[in-house]
C-alpha cells in the first residue's frame, strides 16, 4: 500500500484574505517531508484541509489508500487535544477503545510504546497535572499508538527542551525506519526539517506557492552527530536561502 499525497489547484481564503490559488503539491509516499515557510503562509491549513478539518474553496487534494483508522495528527494545540477528565493512560489508550480493539490488544500496544518513549510520568495522573513538554510528549505517544500509516504533526516540538527535543527527534525516526510512514511536519526550526525530513518544502508568503522543494540525502537513522556532518550544513543553507526569498529577507 502506498500513501502518497496529491494536491491540485487548491483554493482557500478566510475573510477575503487569499491563503491559496491554484496550489500544487505532490508528497512522495512512505517519506518524512517538512513544511517549512514564513508566518501565515498556510502550513497549518493544509494540514486541516487534507485532514477533512477545513474544507477547501476549490481544488482536489487525494491521499492514496486512506484509512481514517491508520491516521494520526498531532495538533499545534496538543494541550486542547488530551481530555482532562481521563488519566494521563486513558488518553493515551483513547484511539485504541475507539477502533475497538481488545483489552489485551490496548495494553500490549501501550506497554511497547512505553518502552520505546521511556516517557516516565504518573500514568494514573491527569494532563492538567503535567508540564507543557510532557503533554506534548503524551499527545505525541497517543498518535503513535495506533500505528499510522500518514502521521501529520503541527510544531509537536515547541514546548520541548533541547534535550525531550532530540530525544523525540529520536523516536520519530525510530518508528519511521520501523513502519515506513508517510509523514508531514510543520516547524519553524530549520534544524529539526533537516535533522527529521527528506524533503523539506519551502512556503512563499500567500497566496502561497511552493517556492522550493530541497532533498536531503543524509542517510537514517540520523544521530546528533549528523547535525555536525558537512551535508547536513549544506542543506541548511540551502533552506535558509530559499527561506530568506520567501519572507523577503
Amino acid at each position: 500500500m502506498t500513501h502518497g499525497i496529491s494536491i491540485s489547484n487548491l483554493t482557500k481564503s478566510f475573510n477575503h484574505s487569499e491563503v491559496f490559488n491554484g496550489f500544487n503539491l505532490t508528497i512522495k509516499p512512505g517519506q518524512i517531508t517538512a513544511i517549512f515557510g514564513p508566518n501565515g503562509s498556510g502550513k497549518s491549513t493544509l494540514l486541516n484541509i487534507l485532514s477533512g478539518m477545513v474544507k477547501q474553496d476549490a481544488g482536489q487534494y487525494r491521499i492514496e489508500d486512506f484509512d481514517r483508522f491508520q491516521f494520526s495528527y498531532v495538533f499545534q494545540n496538543y494541550r486542547e487535544s488530551l481530555l482532562p477528565w481521563r488519566t494521563n493512560l486513558e488518553n493515551l489508550a483513547l484511539p485504541l477503545e475507539i477502533q475497538g480493539l481488545a483489552p489485551q490488544d490496548v495494553r500490549e500496544r501501550i506497554r511497547n510504546l512505553q518502552d520505546l518513549f521511556e516517557f516516565n510520568i504518573d500514568w494514573h495522573g491527569h494532563p492538567y497535572e503535567l508540564s507543557g513538554g510532557q503533554q506534548q510528549i503524551l499527545a505525541f505517544m497517543r498518535a503513535l499508538v495506533t500505528n499510522p500509516r500518514v502521521l501529520f504533526i503541527d510544531e509537536s516540538y515547541s514546548a520541548l527542551d533541547y534535550e525531550n527535543n532530540l530525544k523525540l527527534r529520536d523516536h520519530l525516526q525510530t518508528y519511521y525506519l520501523a513502519h515506513k510512514p508517510t509523514v508531514v511536519f510543520i516547524t519553524h526550526n530549520i534544524e529539526e526539517a533537516v535533522h527529521l525530513a527528506s524533503e523539506i518544502v519551502v512556503f512563499s508568503k500567500k497566496p502561497t506557492h511552493v517556492l522550493e522543494t530541497i532533498t536531503n540525502p543524509l542517510p537514517y537513522p540520523r544521530t546528533v552527530e549528523s547535525l555536525k556532518t558537512a551535508t547536513f550544513h549544506e542543506v541548511k543553507d540551502q533552506v535558509l536561502t530559499a527561506f530568506q526569498k520567501a519572507a523577503n529577507l
